[in-house]
Parts: C-alpha cells; sequence; structure tokens
C-alpha cells in the first residue's frame, strides 16, 4: 500500500508542477502576442514617419532649387538647413524602423518558442495517458492469462477434450494481445522519452 501512495503523491506533484508551468507559459504566450502587436504598431508608426520626412524632403529640396533659381541667397541657406534637417530626421527614424524591426524578430521568435514548449508539454502529457493506459491493458492481459491458464488446468484435469481445445486457443489470443499490449507500451515510452527530450531543448533555447 505504501509504494501506491508514494506513487499517487508523485503523480499529484508532477501534475501540478506541470499545471503551474502550464499557466506560467500561457501567461508568456500572451505577453509574447502582445509585444508583437505593440512591435507592429510601432514599425507602422515608424513607415508613416519615413514616408512623411521623403515628403518634407523632397519638398524642401524644391524649393531650394526654385530658391537657387530666384538668386534668393538667405532663403537658399534656410532652405540648405532645413535639408540637413530632414535628413537627420530621416536618419534616426530609419534607425528607429531597424530597431522596432529587430524586435519584432525577436518577439515573434519568443513566441514560436513559446508556442513549441506549450505543444511540447501537451505531447508529454498524452504520451504519459497513453502509457498509463497501456499498463493498465497490460496488467488487464496478464490477469486473462492467468485466468484462463486455470481454465485450461482444470479441463484437462476433468477430461474436457473440447474446452482443452479452446481453452489452447485462447491462451494463444491472450498471449498475441499481451505482446502486441508489451510493443505498445515500448513505442510509447520511446515517444515520452522523444517529446520530454525536445521540451528540455525547447525551454534551454528561450
Amino acid at each position: 500500500m505504501k509504494p501506491l501512495t508514494t506513487m499517487a503523491v508523485g503523480a499529484v506533484v508532477l501534475a501540478l508542477g506541470y499545471g503551474a508551468a502550464d499557466a506560467q507559459n500561457g501567461r508568456q504566450i500572451k505577453q509574447d502576442r502582445l509585444d508583437v502587436r505593440q512591435d507592429r504598431r510601432e514599425l507602422n508608426r515608424d513607415n508613416r514617419e519615413i514616408r512623411q520626412d521623403r515628403r518634407e524632403l523632397a519638398g524642401d529640396r524644391q524649393e531650394l532649387r526654385d530658391d537657387v533659381k530666384a538668386g534668393r541667397t538667405n532663403e537658399v541657406r534656410q532652405d540648405r538647413r532645413e535639408l540637413a534637417g530632414d535628413r537627420r530626421e530621416l536618419r534616426e527614424d530609419q534607425r528607429d524602423r531597424r530597431d522596432d524591426r529587430r524586435d519584432l524578430h525577436q518577439d515573434k521568435r519568443d513566441l514560436r518558442k513559446d508556442q513549441e514548449v506549450r505543444r511540447d508539454r501537451q505531447d508529454v502529457r498524452q504520451d504519459r495517458r497513453e502509457l498509463n493506459r497501456d499498463n493498465r491493458d497490460i496488467r488487464q492481459d496478464r490477469r486473462e492469462l492467468a485466468g484462463d491458464r486455470r481454465e485450461l488446468r482444470d479441463d484437462i484435469q476433468a477430461g474436457r477434450t473440447n474446452q482443452v481445445r479452446q481453452d489452447r486457443r485462447e491462451l494463444a489470443g491472450d498471449r498475441r494481445e499481451l505482446r502486441e499490449d508489451q510493443r505498445d507500451r515500448r513505442d510509447d515510452r520511446r515517444d515520452l522519452r522523444q517529446d520530454r527530450g525536445e521540451l528540455a531543448r525547447d525551454e534551454r533555447s528561450r
């Protein structure tokens, strides 16, 4: 009874740990999505400002050409100062856009990683459920095998020839089902190890 209690406590602790991790991961994914939306808004604003900078730059260049043609010396100096300011603002806005693009790329990467971790955890939970089901199937197979063996012994002792042949066919079927369920369990254990490895890698790479 004590080992069962220990296993049950361990399962509860593990489930609580995964539940807390899932909750934290869910909050992180929500925050990642907010960050991505904010990055996109900032990038759109940067693009609008750059388009405005270029319109102002084109306008000031036209004014400079007009003032040069008209010989307006003072206006030409002013136009050149304004053009220098326009170019400076354009460079600053382009630098902001590069920074915001980098932030957007990073936040998208964070979102993908957090989503991968959530999928990995879901896969691990599914593997555990399938492994538990395999264990239940194997226990049931062994109970049926033990019962059919008893029936075979009883029928042999009682000289029931027809029942003996039937018992042996059932025993062969029981052994086949047991082998199949044991093979399923090996496959599910392999899947669980693989999914745990992927979860660990994705958590480290975040």
